[in-house]
């Protein structure tokens, strides 16, 4: 009876140690409840990570209006056959709290108003989504240039192409100024010489 009694009790403790360890295999090692963080190698100790919430980005305002870039360009180089006088600005906003930096680029062709003297401008219609518009700053820069165009024909005689080369480039920064109020066009008169 003794035996009896030593075996129902090692045959319950058997079955007691089997469901503990099956329990024990059955988590799942992956739970989503996991603790991140990072092991600190003076103290010895895991360190949680403590999370902070993102601070709310400032409020976009859709800003708007027009940048005229008015060029008045001396030409003293000699502008060769199929010769073009061009020129193109920049305006970048800088310091936007937003953290964006919005660009605009324009172009345009210069026509010749008398002598070596040619006039240019470069329109820019900006739409920009700014959160500091009134402290934001525009960088205004740009160029003006004498570019000619040769035409190569295939052998065959059946494709031609036209190559653009750069004779001459003068680029200039121009202007810090600040945000135009909504709907303004600003107008910048730079000279430049090529």
């Amino acid at each position: 009876m003794q035996s009896r009694k030593i075996t129902m009790s090692l045959f319950v403790l058997l079955v007691f140690a089997t469901t503990l360890s099956a329990a024990q295999i059955g988590r799942d090692s992956h739970s989503s409840s996991r603790t991140l963080g990072y092991y600190d190698s003076a103290t010895g100790a895991f360190e949680p990570l403590h999370y902070t919430l993102d601070a709310e980005l400032p409020a976009l305002v859709q800003t708007t209006g027009t940048l005229t870039v008015k060029y008045t360009i001396t030409v003293d180089a000699t502008i060769p056959r199929n010769g073009v006088v061009g020129c193109s600005a920049n305006a970048t906003v800088s310091n936007d709290s937003s953290g964006s930096s919005p660009n605009e680029h324009g172009e345009s062709i210069a026509t010749l108003v008398s002598g070596k003297t040619y006039s240019c401008t470069v329109v820019i219609h900006y739409s920009w989504p700014l959160a500091s518009a009134s402290t934001d700053k525009i960088e205004v820069d740009g160029a003006a240039s004498l570019v000619y165009g040769y035409q190569a024909t295939a052998t065959n005689g059946t494709a031609t192409t036209v190559q653009v080369v750069t004779q001459r480039n003068a680029h200039q920064y121009f202007a810090l100024i600040s945000v135009p109020a909504n709907g303004a066009t600003t107008t910048i008169t730079p000279s430049l010489t090529l």
